[in-house]
């Protein structure tokens, strides 16, 4: 298990707790071919009462009724609400929708106006959690987080092989 660390003076210390099967399949999916789409899914797990501490246990991954660019995806199939519904039936309620993930083709990834927006959106629709989001370049994993109003980068961490 991958364990990243942040403080923030508005939220204090943040702990993002990364499973070993996520950051091999986000390995899996870099964009290092000048080819490759985005690839993207929800985020799947738990995170404490406070919010700062966030279990990523598995994700969701691109689907043949969704579509992807090598700079944009859109998550169309029904597949990722399926799959976030199936583990939170089977784990009692403790695993859920906790944020999404992408890669992006540059090794340190920084989020597009697009991403913000899409931030926003999935913000409004679960005001009940402290969502985070994942993008996955070529070098570095960056998770961000909103803060006060806007979407800032918690963590950042290699992945190099």
């Amino acid at each position: 298990m991958l364990v990243l660390t942040s403080d923030n003076s508005f939220f204090g210390r943040t702990t993002i707790y990364v499973s070993e099967g996520l950051i091999e399949l986000w390995r899996t999916k870099r964009q290092l071919d000048r080819n490759a789409n985005e690839a993207f899914g929800a985020l799947i797990g738990s995170q404490s009462v406070s919010g700062n501490e966030v279990w990523l246990k598995e994700c969701s991954i691109p689907q043949t009724m969704d579509y992807a660019t090598r700079t944009s995806f859109s998550m169309c199939a029904p597949h990722h609400q399926t799959l976030v519904d199936s583990f939170y039936k089977r784990s009692n309620g403790e695993l859920g929708y906790v944020g999404t993930w992408h890669t992006h083709p540059e090794p340190t990834p920084a989020p597009s106006s697009l991403d913000i927006a899409d931030w926003h959106e999935c913000t409004k629709r679960n005001p009940d959690r402290r969502l985070v989001f994942v993008i996955v370049g070529q070098v570095h994993i960056c998770i961000f987080r909103m803060l006060k109003g806007s979407f800032t980068r918690i963590c950042k961490e290699g992945i190099d092989d």
